[in-house]
């Protein structure tokens, strides 16, 4: 490791942003319903998911995740659906990748729910829209259009930058 020209590498490495990670997957049946569990600690449905440990990479994030939150297991190569950059409430910046997760049947799939959930439910982009809030039915939404095959979409605390202006 090389030494910066102005300061002690801790010092310069101090100066630096400091970034949440974290990621989730989308797991979908043949119609392109969207899997979300119901929080047990608030009233809300997310994406299977959470933030990245030390040493991960998203993408290892979203397996870990996706295992621990429903039992479910991953494909085997990584999908990258959206990357959505925000600000935590806290002022930290945070960035999340969104993966696509298995294929699944409904009707054959065996959902081991983890604590952190208390149900889940899969519903298309259109009807989970009135049960979510806005932000999170725009990321719905470009969920679908990416297992349509659209291609990875870069977000800003959920929304297309070109929708921001």
């Amino acid at each position: 490791m090389s030494k910066h020209p102005l300061m002690p590498r801790a010092d310069w490495l101090a100066t630096r942003p400091r970034v949440l990670a974290s990621a989730s997957s989308v797991v979908h049946d043949a119609e392109r319903r969207i899997l979300l569990l119901h929080a047990s600690w608030v009233d809300e449905w997310q994406f299977p998911g959470g933030g990245q440990d030390d040493g991960e990479d998203l993408w290892q994030t979203a397996v870990r995740e996706t295992a621990e939150e429903t039992g479910l297991g991953m494909p085997p190569h990584p999908e990258l659906l959206a990357v959505d950059w925000g600000l935590h409430p806290e002022g930290i910046a945070e960035c999340w990748a969104l993966f696509k997760g298995p294929l699944v049947d409904p009707a054959r799939m065996d959902v081991r729910l983890s604590d952190e959930h208390d149900d889940w439910r899969m519903l298309t982009a259109e009807e989970w829209a009135p049960l979510v809030h806005p932000g999170q039915a725009r990321v719905l939404a470009v969920a679908r259009d990416g297992l349509r095959g659209g291609r990875c979409a870069y977000l800003r605390d959920g929304s297309h930058l070109e929708d921001m202006h």
